[in-house]
Parts: structure tokens; sequence; C-alpha cells
């Protein structure tokens, strides 16, 4: 206890989970993705090798390789699973964000977190986990580590789009020491994600067409970009949320160099986006590297230090008067994910079968 205390705990942590709880349960409201079942389905096909599902998410297994790992066999399980692991991994994030130092609390406040509550049975909660992870070792003090190989296995394999993208902002935001070893780490790491995965796809049959192959099929690109293009600042509003104000006040505070860098990496997360399958949800992944940086350098810019007490009330108050919102499609302040049970009557049912001899 005194050992992770040492290494995760700081005085802000209860203070963010609280938060985080508070905004996925309570203000965004979580729900779960409209396919779950079809996800849930995927464990019997793979353990019988009779692979019918050609959609691409076959591409992001973790969640689909640890239901065949625990033999789970029925769908509620399969939920309670994702929940919980999702919690789990939520809670890691949070007891990782120490390297962040007193303003960590600002990472709670941008749009991953709207994308975790939106999204449950995604396992975009472990790529966020995986970013924070590498610039918690870019943002270090110390030379960059080989883990960096591993996170980036572990990162390409679970979305192959997010690790190119997130390897992009942290070279350009990375020091010029520090550019070299990270590139040839996470190049290393992705190549390495990447063949894994393609086994993996050739071991189950996989027969459909990837997120790669997809995105080139007729009018997907050309829709995307018109559709970013007339939607640009709802797109980023759903992805930093208050924290804009923070960034545009950094960037615009702090030498050219670094508000330059910043500026090229927020470009390319918005090139991705454009050719994007889930508009919002790519784009709030992507910029993360971009709020870690401006977070553990907050300190480059003194007016903000001088005045955060005040911007930390702003950008609370700015999420909850002008609230979420949310691009693919059309533009809208509730979640896309809305036809299946939602996650309150799933555990109220849940724990009424569980107390059913009890209470009757």
């Amino acid at each position: 206890m005194k050992k992770f205390k040492k290494k995760f705990y700081y005085k802000n942590f209860y203070l963010n989970i609280f938060l985080s709880i508070f905004f996925s349960h309570v203000f965004y409201r979580i729900t779960f993705i409209d396919r779950i079942e079809a996800e849930f389905s995927l464990i019997e096909q793979i353990a019988t090798r009779k692979l019918e599902t050609t959609s691409f998410f076959v591409e992001s297994p973790i969640f689909t390789l640890l239901g065949i790992i625990l033999k789970i066999d029925s769908i509620d399980t399969y939920i309670l699973f994702v929940y919980f692991t999702s919690i789990f991994l939520l809670i890691t994030i949070i007891a990782n964000l120490k390297y962040l130092g007193t303003y960590s609390t600002l990472f709670v406040f941008t749009g991953w977190l709207l994308t975790f509550s939106w999204f449950m049975g995604h396992i975009d909660i472990l790529s966020v986990l995986i970013v924070v992870l590498i610039s918690k070792n870019i943002e270090s003090e110390n030379s960059l580590t080989p883990i960096i190989i591993f996170y980036s296995i572990i990162l390409s394999f679970n979305h192959n789009a997010i690790a190119i993208i997130s390897f992009l902002c942290f070279f350009i935001l990375a020091s010029n020491a520090k550019k070299y070893y990270f590139a040839i780490y996470s190049i290393i790491g992705q190549v390495l994600g990447n063949l894994i995965l393609r086994m993996y796809l050739s071991e189950i049959g996989f027969s459909g067409r990837g997120r790669f192959r997809f995105i080139f099929n007729e009018n997907v690109i050309q829709n995307s970009i018109n559709f970013v293009s007339e939607n640009l600042i709802a797109l980023i509003w759903s992805g930093f949320l208050g924290f804009i104000i923070i960034f545009i006040i950094f960037s615009a505070t702090v030498p050219w160099d670094m508000s330059r860098n910043l500026f090229m990496a927020l470009l390319i997360c918005i090139f991705f986006t454009c050719i994007a399958l889930d508009t919002s949800r790519i784009f709030s992944l992507s910029i993360i590297p971009i709020i870690l940086h401006v977070i553990k350098n907050i300190k480059e810019s003194s007016f903000l230090e001088k005045y955060m007490a005040y911007f930390l009330y702003i950008v609370f108050l700015a999420n909850i008067i002008i609230g979420p919102y949310f691009v693919h499609g059309n533009v809208s302040s509730a979640s896309p994910n809305n036809f299946v049970e939602s996650y309150y009557n799933f555990i109220a049912r849940m724990v009424n079968s569980l107390m059913y001899n009890i209470w009757n």
C-alpha cells in the first residue's frame, strides 16, 4: 500500500476519480454501443471457428479475446465484464496522472471522457491509458525507455489508426533530444503490433474490409470532409470541451516554437478526423497527446499559472453550461448509442435479479 501511494497517489487523486465518475455516470450518462450484442457474438464465432462478421470492428479485439479466455457465455455477463473492466482502466488512468502535477484535474474536463461514457463497449479506454503512459515516459526528465515499444505494440493492436495519429503528435511535440529514440521505439512497436494484428485476423479467418480499406469506399472521404468542414467549431469543442479555453490562452502566451508545434499537431488530428469513420470519437482520442503536453507545460505560461484557480472554475462551468456535442453525420448533444437497454436499467435489472429471493 505504501509503494502504491508513493508511486501513484497525489493530492488530486480522489478528486479526479470523483469528477470522472460524476461526469461519466451523471452528466454525460453512460450508454453501451448499439452493436454490443454483435461484439459479444464474436466470442462464440471465434471459439467455434465460424466467423461470420465482416465488419472492421473485429480489428479491435481486446474485449473479444478476454471474453474467450474468461469463457463468457451470456450477454449480461459480457456487459458487466465490459463495464467493470472499463472502470478499472479509468481508475488506472487517473492513477497515472501524477506526472502532470497540480493541474492533472484538467484532463478530466476533456472529450476523451465523453467518448468513454457514450461508447461503452469499445476498448477506447485502453487506448487512452496507453497514450497517457507514453506521454508519461516522454515528459519524464529522464531518458526515454524501450518500454515505449511495448506500449506501441498494445496501442497498434488495439486501434492502429489512433496509434499512427498519436505517434505523429508525440513526435512533433517531443523535445529534439527525444525525437530520435521515440521514433525508433514507436515505429518498431507499431510494426510489431500490426503484424500481430494481421496474424490474429488471419488465424480467425477474417475476410472483411479493415478500417483503412473501408475509408476508400465511394463517397466516404468526400462526405466526411464536407461534414467536418461545415461543423469544424462543434468538432473542436467535442474533443477539447472546456479545455479549449486553456489551449487557446496557452498557445497565445508561450514562445512561438511551442505554439507552432501545437497547431501542427492539431492540424494533423483534424486531417485524420476528416477521413475517420467516427468523427468526434476519433478526434477526442487523437488530441490526447496535445492536451497532456499542454497540461504538463502550463508553467511555461506565467499568465495561465497566475490565474489558474479562476480558469479551473471557468473550464468546469463551460463544460456544464455549454454541455457536450457529438459530431458524426449530424451534430447532437446526446449519445448516438441509445437503441439498446440503458446502463441504468441494466444495473437495476441485475440488482433486482440478485435480490429477487430477498425482496420477495
